[in-house]
């Protein structure tokens, strides 16, 4: 071969890597970032109904000022994103999130993780699975990361992503789980490395220990705890119910759908039914209803489990709101959602327009109670930061409406609020980020204090990372020790 060809071939080469990075690091010029950021904007201020739940148009317009500022010149498009994670955490809803499509899409969903699964409590972050190459022992407190404070690096996150609320609970809870991991959003928020300096205190020794850990990718984290770790087991059933020999019922609900939306409406009361029937049956005093990790679902079927507690008729929601209407949605997205239709709205004095059909709301209808089997027993209702949506709200009507104990930890969702029926995504027109965003605002029958808080156990109580290591339930085994009558 001469050289020519070498000459040739070198410079195609040249030419390929330099083009591979370019492509790796997306750059946006500030007019881009803030003309999509305007567009985020209007659309939160005429379409979202939540957006002044917990702050003014003044505090709304001063943060946007501020997002505003950070984008005076080019900036690459994972800072960029985060930007807008600011924004969508500021308005903290549970439903509303921001997200990434296309190329940048592509970067942060294949951004190396943190090669462990963490257990966090009072802002501190224990290692509850081990998947990188040393041997940590599980139980281990991770104390930073990059010099990093542990405490320092949970609140960054929560300045990102938020829950129903102001509470910090339930993102706390969400970052061990498998949605908002904090293997995953560590790298997304601090930025992704190769080798991150981790400073552990040791479960087994109590030594503080410097090292370093290297990121893992998608397929080595799952190939490593598929080998060190039994499988997952297979997603719990959406409920179940059991009486316990020692006379008590308990009674899981994982979530409020059992298989789907367009599910019988009859799927909820005909299970209620039958428990509350063994429950008359076997003359049970004392019944254990636990929320925790319940995603949510059909606020109607945890009405339809009010009806065994009250003595008078009651109608969840007092009102459900749109700001928009179809009309205004061609405008905006081009498509029609059908929401005239579906939920027969009307426009309000103020503009806002008022769900009047039931059929696929029925939170506002009207919910008798069942007096055949009516419980008038000991109730304890387990919650936990992974009680979310729908969860909360039956957490907030049981609190409500009934003599109920709460255990547990403060809920991820609203007591008496909730922006979770039918979301639009709005995507920005010159970077690859977008929102998600609600269009119905529902209002519970629950208190005006508390409507806007999730929801505050009366016994707060959550396991420690020994319980967690060794398997052990504190939240059930205080209710159950605690609060029911010794046999």
């Amino acid at each position: 071969m001469n050289r020519m060809y070498w000459v040739v071939l070198i410079s195609f080469l040249s030419m390929y890597m330099v083009t591979g990075r370019a492509q790796e690091s997306i750059v946006y010029q500030p007019e881009q970032m803030q003309a999509d950021l305007e567009k985020f904007k209007t659309a939160l201020i005429k379409i979202h109904p939540g957006t002044y739940t917990h702050q003014n148009h003044e505090e709304f317009n001063q943060m946007i000022n501020d997002l505003m500022l950070q984008t005076f010149k080019p900036m690459e498009a994972k800072i960029f994103y985060r930007i807008v994670l600011q924004l969508i955490a500021n308005i903290h809803d549970g439903h509303t999130q921001a997200y990434t499509f296309g190329k940048l899409g592509s970067v942060i969903n294949n951004q190396k993780r943190l090669p462990f699964q963490v257990y966090i409590k009072d802002e501190r972050i224990f290692i509850v699975k081990n998947l990188s190459s040393i041997e940590i022992p599980e139980g281990s407190e991770i104390l930073s990361i990059d010099n990093n404070l542990s405490n320092e690096i949970i609140i960054d996150i929560l300045a990102h992503y938020s829950s129903d609320g102001e509470s910090q609970s339930g993102m706390q809870h969400w970052l061990g789980g498998p949605y908002k991991s904090f293997y995953r959003l560590y790298p997304e928020i601090f930025g992704e490395q190769p080798t991150y300096n981790l400073v552990y205190r040791d479960y087994k020794t109590k030594k503080i220990i410097k090292t370093k850990i290297e990121a893992i990718s998608k397929e080595v984290y799952e190939t490593r705890a598929s080998k060190k770790y039994l499988p997952e087991t297979a997603p719990e059933k959406a409920f179940n119910f059991e009486i316990n020999k020692e006379n008590y019922a308990y009674l899981k609900i994982n979530q409020f759908i059992k298989d789907g939306y367009d599910e019988p409406e009859n799927t909820y009361p005909d299970f209620y039914k039958q428990c509350f029937k063994k429950i008359s049956d076997k003359n049970i005093k004392n019944l254990i209803i636990d929320l925790r990790n319940n995603g949510g679902g059909k606020a109607s079927n945890a009405a339809y489990l009010l009806q065994y507690f009250i003595n008078q008729p009651i109608t969840p929601a007092k009102e459900i709101v749109t700001l928009v209407d179809d009309k205004y949605l061609v405008e905006i997205t081009g498509n029609t959602l059908n929401l005239n239709e579906s939920f027969g709205l009307k426009r309000k004095k103020d503009g806002t327009f008022k769900v009047t059909k039931h059929e696929l709301l029925r939170d506002l209808m009207s919910y008798d109670p069942i007096e055949e089997y009516r419980y008038k027993g000991r109730l304890i209702v387990l919650i936990n930061g992974g009680t979310t949506s729908a969860a909360g709200i039956a957490a907030g009507l049981l609190k409500e409406y009934t003599n109920a104990d709460l255990v547990g930890t403060e809920t991820y969702g609203y007591a008496g609020i909730s922006n979770g029926v039918r979301q639009i995504s709005i995507k920005g027109d010159h970077t690859e980020t977008a929102i998600y965003l609600p269009l119905l605002h529902a209002e519970y029958t629950i208190d005006e204090h508390i409507q806007k808080r999730s929801v505050v156990p009366d016994y707060n109580v959550s396991n420690s990372i020994h319980n967690i290591l060794e398997g052990n339930d504190a939240v059930l085994e205080f209710a159950l020790k605690k609060l029911l009558p010794k046999m």
